[in-house]
């Protein structure tokens, strides 16, 4: 008599979720070496070469196979485990041009550019969860695998207008994944809080650049040009009725003007007006009517007798979790810290190129807590040159990220 083998696969040792949070709590301290490490050197968009040896040296030194210079300078780590589903873990790893200001003795060295936006600290939980992750992989108790992917550039593009996230995309590097997580610091909710919602959590983020064009002359005979000045005062008061009378009432929407440039000297009338903006939407239909309505109410100049170039720049799309990955994620952070501390995120206007890379698999995005609780109502929000966070929020990070891949693969084996 024959048999065959079953085709179910067979079923890896047990994680407890207590496991991996204490595993990455006696990460601690190396957690804050990698993070403060990167902090003293923060690198800006496409130029994360020291950041990106770091990385690929602790990979190394755990034994973990690693391809360099993906988008770049990305580097994608391969933890292969059991026969069961591929997972990406993502974190960005580039900073910011401003000039750090909080004293401290791993504060920037180097003047004009600073961690402000937490990418050291994410680039720090990554590595936390790669280690807890190969460790189960040794040990024969990580069901799938996973493939790290430390990104360049999330918070600019290059020349050819291409963020770190859409060239990872490009080249490939979540292909045949099965689900992809991701994770940013959040310092309006304290340390031990995580969160995170199904759908539309970040917003759309287009840029527009628009010239109005009138005609010169004298200032005191206005009479003689048509003053671009004026039309573009009409322009903005137009644009800032976009939302509130073109746009859904139940449809959010944002259309700023951040900048407007016009004119020489007190006396002279001058021949054009240029403003720049952002444009900030949750759904294709919402982000369609908005560069819609942005060029009929640019139109007011020339019915006031100007002209108007407007040039639209398409940026990151809204950032959509998937309904699947986040139920994972929410079953797994909710087993890892208990689901009181798990909460639906607000869903706010800045964007994120995460956004890519779950349109490529089941994504979810998911914010950590880093507001020490002994600051009170001091928050220091991202972006600024005092931002700063509570260190104690790293190993929640890496077990976060080490949960949402361990509970995916998990629950996609028994199904």
């Amino acid at each position: 008599m024959t048999t065959t083998a079953s085709a179910t696969p067979t079923p890896a040792p047990t994680v407890e979720y207590g496991e991996l949070l204490a595993r990455a709590r006696e990460l601690q301290e190396q957690l804050r070496a990698w993070r403060r490490e990167i902090h003293r050197y923060p690198e800006l968009t496409f130029t994360e070469q020291r950041t990106a040896a770091l990385v690929n040296a602790t990979l190394i030194s755990l034994g973990i196979p690693t391809e360099t210079e993906v988008a770049k300078t990305g580097v994608v780590g391969h933890i292969r485990g059991g026969d069961g589903p591929v997972v990406g873990l993502r974190a960005d790893m580039d900073a910011l041009p401003i000039t750090e200001i909080n004293g401290t003795d791993f504060d920037s060295t180097r003047p004009g550019i600073m961690h402000a936006c937490g990418h050291d600290a994410h680039t720090a939980m990554l590595l936390g969860a790669a280690t807890i992750l190969k460790g189960l992989a040794d040990e024969g108790r990580l069901p799938g695998s996973v493939r790290l992917l430390f990104q360049p550039s999330e918070e600019n593009q290059d020349e050819e207008g291409k963020s770190g996230g859409m060239r990872m995309v490009e080249e490939g590097a979540l292909a045949g994944l099965d689900a992809v997580f991701g994770l940013h610091v959040d310092p309006s909710h304290d340390t031990g809080i995580v969160a995170t919602r199904e759908g539309p959590m970040m917003a759309a983020a287009d840029m527009f650049r628009l010239v109005i064009h009138g005609s010169g002359g004298h200032a005191a005979r206005p009479q003689a040009a048509v003053d671009p000045i004026v039309l573009a005062s009409h322009v903005i008061l137009a644009i800032q009725q976009v939302v509130s009378r073109r746009l859904d009432p139940l449809e959010p929407g944002v259309i700023t003007v951040g900048t407007i440039n016009g004119g020489t000297v007190n006396n002279v009338i001058p021949d054009s007006v240029e403003m720049t903006g952002t444009i900030r939407s949750f759904s294709h239909e919402a982000r369609l009517k908005l560069h819609e309505e942005l060029r009929r109410a640019a139109g007011v100049a020339e019915a006031l007798g100007g002209r108007f170039d407007l040039e639209i720049q398409w940026g990151y799309p809204p950032s959509v979790n998937s309904p699947e990955a986040t139920a994972v994620a929410v079953a797994g952070m909710s087993a890892l810290l208990g689901a009181e501390n798990v909460r639906v995120a607000d869903q706010v206007m800045g964007a994120e190129d995460f956004s890519y890379m779950a349109q490529q698999a089941p994504g979810c995005f998911i914010r950590v807590g880093v507001h020490d609780p002994a600051w009170g109502d001091q928050v220091y929000n991202v972006h600024r040159a005092d931002f700063r966070m509570d260190e104690n929020a790293l190993p929640i990070g890496a077990a976060t990220l080490a949960a949402a891949a361990l509970t995916w693969m998990r629950d996609k084996r028994k199904s």
